[in-house]
């Protein structure tokens, strides 16, 4: 009896555990709540069938294969990768409890019977613990659900878990099969244990637990740190970009230009990456970076006056000079704002959009004369954003220019201009002709 009550526990832990660790270490992401709530009784059914039907190893597995199944149908992709998910987690899940089930008896030297009321005391307080964390821990469930629910590990932590979960799955293996064997099973009268394998792997057990648990603790509090570190740097890109809008307004001529352009560059950067082309350069995170850092492009017009600014008629030589001063303007005013911030990838792009977004591929632009590939991407796409929507949008001194002729000039300063690569790949991306076509 006191055999299939252990037994029974220990496929409940399993079940628990696993689901415990799939969301809050693996950060996975549960169903729509109410389905949720369904499964979970599903899966408490069906494991309780399974143990009462086939036995404690059945059942466990029954548990494993549901949680996959869990993590297969709250994602919206990947989801062949849930099936693999489940080697690192059967693993770490197994490696907890069997060392710790397993391993006091053995270096304690208790009877069979002070075994077995150990091993009551460890699943008690486990259980306790979850009914304290469900009682007590609501506020922190509800702060993990809003702002953790959307993240995923990083490469570096996905490899951790893998190797960790390996590692522990084949202790567990090792104790199950030492246990079985009856190495640890403790003798009467306090005899040693005879076989020096098992004390090995009792020991490594041990090491490899405490490290499982450090790796898993530090996980979450790094996840938890990076969570923080993204709502920081959301504000600052908010606040620069809203200085950027308000530089915007003193300009009469360019109502929506940042927003517009931003979503260009978007557009020719996901088609140049499609393409193929500038591999190396265009990262995830890079993208990202251009596509945050894109409304700061014209941020140093906060410098120029308004009689340059909102002339109505054509600039004169002296007026135009002026005027070029918003490249180097808006890198002094970024490079003050990145050594105030810290070092910032969307402030290291901004600061390259701002300075060299009217270089040209020839060497013939400004402020500093560079050609092909010395222009940083960011800024060869900006020139593209910028110059098409400057021909297109009305300004004080003069009308919007028809798309088609637009299409026309871009295409024409392929080469001269603009980056060869740069012109294919917006004339590539449908959404942009489109989009244009439909503002017009």
């Amino acid at each position: 009896m006191g055999a299939s009550m252990i037994g029974l526990l220990e496929t409940a832990a399993i079940a628990v555990s696993g689901f415990l660790v799939k969301k809050y270490v693996f950060l996975e992401a549960d169903m729509e709540e109410k389905k949720q709530r369904i499964f979970y009784w599903i899966s408490l059914l069906l494991t309780a069938a399974a143990f009462l039907v086939f036995g404690k190893d059945t059942a466990s597995l029954t548990a494993v294969f549901l949680i996959g199944l869990n993590v297969l149908l709250a994602r919206k992709k990947g989801r062949l990768w849930a099936l693999f998910l489940m080697v690192p987690l059967t693993g770490i899940i197994n490696g907890l409890l069997a060392p710790l089930l397993l391993v006091p008896p053995y270096l304690l030297s208790l009877s069979g019977q002070r075994t077995l009321l150990y091993q009551y005391a460890v699943y008690g307080a486990f259980f306790l613990l979850v009914i304290l964390f469900y009682v007590k821990g609501k506020a922190w469930r509800k702060w993990f659900r809003e702002n953790m629910q959307y993240r995923s590990l990083r490469r570096s932590e996905n490899v951790l878990l893998w190797v960790i979960g390996i590692v522990m799955f084949f202790f567990s293996n090792e104790l199950a099969a030492q246990k079985e064997a009856g190495q640890f099973t403790a003798f009467a009268g306090g005899e040693a244990y005879a076989h020096s394998l098992a004390a090995f792997i009792a020991i490594s057990s041990i090491a490899v637990f405490i490290m499982a648990v450090t790796i898993i603790v530090l996980i979450m509090q790094g996840n938890k740190r990076s969570f923080y570190h993204e709502q920081v740097s959301g504000m600052q890109s908010g606040m620069i970009t809203l200085m950027a809008e308000i530089v915007e307004n003193r300009d009469d001529n360019t109502g929506g230009h940042i927003r517009r352009t931003a979503a260009y560059v978007e557009k020719i950067a996901k088609e140049l990456k499609k393409q193929g082309a500038y591999r190396e350069i265009l990262t995830d995170r890079y993208m990202e970076d251009m596509i945050v850092a894109a409304p700061l492009h014209d941020i140093g017009k906060i410098h120029i006056p308004d009689a340059v600014l909102n002339k109505p008629g054509r600039l004169t030589e002296e007026e135009f000079a002026v005027m070029k001063t918003h490249t180097t303007a808006g890198q002094e005013l970024l490079l003050r704002a990145k050594a105030e911030l810290g070092e910032s990838g969307y402030l290291n792009t901004a600061v390259e959009m701002a300075a060299y977004h009217h270089e040209w591929w020839n060497g013939k632009g400004y402020p500093y004369g560079l050609n092909g590939d010395e222009i940083p991407l960011c800024a060869r796409i900006m020139a593209v954003a910028d110059v098409f929507d400057a021909l297109t949008q009305k300004r004080c001194y003069k009308s919007a220019m028809p798309a088609e002729k637009a299409y026309a000039i871009i295409r024409e300063e392929s080469g001269a201009h603009f980056d060869p690569k740069v012109v294919e790949a917006f004339f590539a991306a449908d959404e942009i002709m489109k989009g244009s076509d439909n503002e017009h």
